[in-house]
């Protein structure tokens, strides 16, 4: 049975602020542990695990990267909870290490504008039914020509009841942008790295 992917969540740890936590963002089985002094990339995997008998690849989000200084699961089949932590990521670590986060952004579609290589592509963060909205009577994060910066919201995908907020920023890309194009429609399904949006920065 084919592997889907899921996006770990990733925050500061409240005893040592300059690391970070990845987090199991489900309830379910992990199928191993990642090794200690590998350094993770954006999307890299983070381990594999099972929900409901589906196996999923359980992947850093697409702004975060770092070393594995500490692992906090068995490198065994184990239970894993909604927001245990699993490995601890040392960011400063990557300042020897690839920028992918902002190389992926800059990748997009058919070159159909004339500034197109400027453009940054935001990407489907998993496999899932994305909303523009955060209910049906609200209105959309975003519209073409909508300003955003670091941190602002631009949707949601939701997979097993889980929803993950799609937010602009990261490594390397501008504090400010305009949307331009949005590229996928409200509920549809989505995948894995499927262009949803396309933003102009604006210095």
């Amino acid at each position: 049975m084919a592997e889907k992917t899921l996006i770990a969540k990733v925050r500061p740890d409240e005893n040592d602020p300059e690391t970070l936590l990845v987090t199991c963002p489900v309830v379910g089985m992990a199928d191993g542990a990642p090794k200690a002094g590998l350094f993770l990339n954006p999307f890299d995997r983070v381990i594999p695990i099972k929900i409901l008998n589906q196996r999923y690849v359980l992947r850093l989000p697409r702004d975060v990267q770092g070393r594995v200084t500490e692992v906090f699961i068995p490198n065994s089949y184990a239970p894993v909870a909604y927001g245990q932590p699993l490995a601890r990521l040392d960011p400063r670590a990557a300042e020897a290490g690839p920028d992918r986060a902002g190389g992926r952004a800059g990748e997009g579609g058919p070159a159909d504008d004339a500034d197109q290589g400027q453009l940054i592509t935001i990407e489907a963060p998993s496999e899932g039914i994305f909303y523009r909205r955060s209910s049906p009577d609200s209105p959309p994060y975003v519209e073409v020509g909508s300003e955003i910066a670091t941190g602002s919201v631009l949707g949601l995908v939701e997979i097993m009841k889980c929803f993950n907020q799609i937010t602009y920023g990261g490594a390397g890309l501008p504090e400010k942008g305009q949307v331009v194009k949005i590229l996928a429609e409200d509920t549809a399904e989505v995948q894995f790295g499927q262009t949803l949006f396309q933003i102009r920065p604006v210095t």
